[in-house]
């Protein structure tokens, strides 16, 4: 990314522009991270599958939940690890090492966590369609 040293930086004056740099955030992590786009996959398939298997409300936002915060965890480890690349230039340390693996980890909990109240939630509706 190249950045233009003649455009100063503001807060956006208007709403709209707030809206246009988050797309833009989506869109960057969504093509440039391959893992944002396998937890994108797995999450739309969890939410198509749970469309079949008659949800409580409650069911509906703990699984929704669990979608949303897996991608948000993995926009904050794409926002770690390139600010860790920027502060070490690149180059390896010990400690941006940690921080990355860190930021990594919380990805891996969130996925786990999700993993489980998803298999909590749909296993048993799924299960009653074969008995």
């Amino acid at each position: 990314m190249v950045l233009d040293e003649n455009k100063k930086s503001t807060k956006n004056r208007r709403y709209i522009d707030s809206f246009k740099y988050a797309f833009i955030g989506i869109t960057t992590v969504f093509r440039e991270e391959r893992n944002m786009r396998t937890h994108v996959t797995l999450g739309l398939t969890a939410i198509l599958l749970s469309l079949f298997c008659n949800l409580t409300t409650i069911e509906w936002l703990w699984m929704l939940l669990c979608v949303f915060l897996v991608f948000v965890m993995e926009i904050w480890n794409t926002v770690i690890e390139n600010v860790v690349d920027l502060v070490v230039d690149h180059h390896f340390h010990p400690i941006a090492k940690k921080a990355k693996d860190m930021a990594a980890a919380a990805v891996l909990v969130t996925s786990l966590f999700s993993l489980i109240v998803g298999g909590t939630i749909l296993l048993p509706k799924i299960f009653s369609w074969f008995v």
